[in-house]
């Protein structure tokens, strides 16, 4: 079976986790509060540390309606810390109090040496700034901002991208593709309602289409043939991620 690798998805249904199982898909799942937290690593204990990894992370939006201190010991165990950042775009969120909660989780990552996937929506330059306090292995998730808000720092920064399922329609994303070093991509469902959201309805059963459409993508803005993009966005995946899994 090919291995496709997903940076980043939430936990979905159990159809959908199936379905990622069956067509060999290894994901990076988010745990954005305690309650998800407790069920991924449910999942990940019955998946396999070869099929399902985790990040766990206070997500902007729980910032002020979660407690830190409830999911600390969440992040204390985390091999990925994440999704965590800013958002003026799709919360109401007091910003000052996104930025707190977010630095607090930046020092816990920076001191334990933990990789970081970043939610940015509407704060990209803002959140890039604040990471440059923080020296660490990121990766921004999903940037899709037209005006290139923060893009040129999170590239000096070293920071890994994602290609979000509408690179095909979306130039800022066609913009990481094209702009981000090949060694710093990779791809990413964001879960299934969000492929959904992003192209409309289509059948789950192309999970496994959706990434490799992609890999194609990166492919041809890149130039590049399609298995060495394969091949790269492998290696990026284990690096950023730091974790050995059996090469079946």
């Amino acid at each position: 079976m090919e291995r496709i690798f997903d940076a980043h998805a939430h936990l979905g249904t159990e159809e959908e986790r199936r379905i990622r199982k069956e067509q060999g898909i290894r994901t990076i799942y988010c745990a954005s509060d305690p309650k998800e937290a407790k069920l991924l690593k449910t999942v990940m204990a019955e998946d396999g540390k070869q099929q399902a990894y985790g990040s766990f992370g206070l997500h902007p939006w729980n910032a002020g309606k979660i407690r830190f201190e409830d999911m600390k010991p969440y992040l204390d165990h985390a091999d990925i810390i994440g999704e965590i950042g800013m958002d003026s775009v799709w919360c109401e969120n007091s910003l000052t109090i996104q930025e707190e909660v977010f630095r607090r989780q930046l020092e816990l990552a920076c001191r334990e040496n933990k990789p970081v996937i970043l939610h940015t929506k509407g704060q990209e330059q803002r959140t890039a700034d604040i990471i440059k306090e923080y020296p660490g292995r990121y990766l921004v998730h999903w940037y899709s901002d037209e005006k290139g808000e923060g893009f040129e720092t999170f590239l000096a920064l070293g920071c890994y991208f994602t290609v979000g399922p509408d690179g095909e329609k979306c130039e800022a994303v066609k913009r990481v593709i094209r702009d981000v070093p090949l060694s710093k991509l990779l791809i990413e469902t964001d879960g299934w309602p969000a492929v959904c959201w992003a192209l409309g309805e289509v059948p789950m059963e192309s999970m496994s289409d959706i990434l490799l459409q992609s890999t194609s993508l990166i492919a041809m803005i890149k130039h590049v043939d399609v298995e060495t993009v394969k091949k790269q966005l492998e290696k990026n995946f284990t690096e950023f991620i730091k974790a050995e899994y059996e090469r079946i």
